[in-house]
């Protein structure tokens, strides 16, 4: 449980699930961020700076711009599991649906997963954005079975959260907004 300094907030999760099926693993979130629209989407949309939002995305690139609202992206992101760590290299096409909606697939061939998908939709809420946001991967590499689809999902939910808040402070700063003080303080149960 993390309580914050004055009347402001921080990310809130609604619903944050990880799953693994079918050699897939899932995540969904609905998220509320304390930060304008426009700016989030600024943020997500910074396809040269993803990995300044934080978490598991180290490089990002455009690579090409196809049309007014269509991109070939590369990300590069890195990530541990106890002891086994490994990068992912994928090559993005991202369509901007609308200036709310996004979505991203790996190009087959020319990145480390069989399949790869993200769709990101945000809405104005109380002064922020609430976000929606599912990602779908199937890694075309070996994981040992030690690691296992709880350790792995367990990772990409600390992974979802922190990419979150990192999102949030970006925007905040592109809305020229103060920074959140947050003083973290842990319950016995969250």
């Amino acid at each position: 449980m993390t309580l914050l300094a004055g009347n402001a907030r921080a990310v809130h999760f609604n619903s944050l699930h990880v799953r693994y099926h079918d050699g897939r693993y899932q995540v969904s979130a609905d998220v509320y961020l304390e930060a304008p629209l426009p700016q989030v989407y600024q943020v997500l949309t910074d396809f040269n700076h993803l990995n300044r939002i934080g978490g598991v995305i180290r490089q990002s690139h455009l690579l090409q711009q196809l049309d007014a609202h269509t991109y070939i992206v590369f990300v590069k992101s890195h990530g541990c599991v106890l002891f086994f760590c490994h990068s992912i290299r994928q090559t993005q096409r991202v369509v901007e649906l609308t200036s709310q909606d996004l979505i991203a697939e790996a190009i087959p061939g020319k990145s480390d997963v069989t399949m790869g998908s993200s769709s990101w939709h945000l809405d104005t809420q109380k002064g922020g954005t609430r976000l929606h946001w599912q990602v779908t991967v199937q890694p075309d590499f070996w994981i040992p079975p030690l690691i296992g689809p709880p350790l792995v999902e367990s990772a990409l939910g600390e992974q979802g959260r922190k990419m979150a808040a990192g999102l949030e402070k970006l925007a905040r700063e592109r809305a020229h907004l103060p920074p959140l003080v947050i003083a973290a303080k842990h319950a016995a149960t969250c």
